[in-house]
């Protein structure tokens, strides 16, 4: 306490070093070296991309063109498991030419 009795800015501070550690812990690389040994591929790394796929695309030009996009939202537990799997999909068929359009596409389950 001051000579005011008011308290210090140390005595509000919180203590140093006990902050959110960012980074890998050493329980992660052992969960990651283990899933290696088992022979999973790991991506260490991986950045999402930003913005659509679609606007990356160049411009069609093929007479008649089909599209399959799947979209996956995975959210894991740090342990590993798996609390949440959506698989999303978009099957996209592009006719260019009215002459083309007698077209039967067969998709498989």
């Amino acid at each position: 306490f001051s000579s005011l009795g008011r308290p210090t800015a140390s005595a509000n501070a919180p203590p140093k070093g006990l902050g959110m550690k960012l980074g890998k812990s050493q329980k992660t690389n052992q969960f990651l070296e283990s899933l290696k040994a088992e022979g999973e591929v790991i991506h260490e790394d991986v950045q999402p991309k930003l913005g659509s796929s679609r606007s990356a695309a160049p411009p069609l030009t093929d007479p008649i063109t089909l599209t399959v996009e799947e979209k996956l939202n995975v959210t894991l537990k740090r342990d590993g498991g798996v609390s949440n799997f959506d698989v999303q999909g978009q099957l996209s068929l592009q006719i260019l030419n009215q002459e083309d359009g007698h077209i039967q596409v067969q998709v498989l389950n």
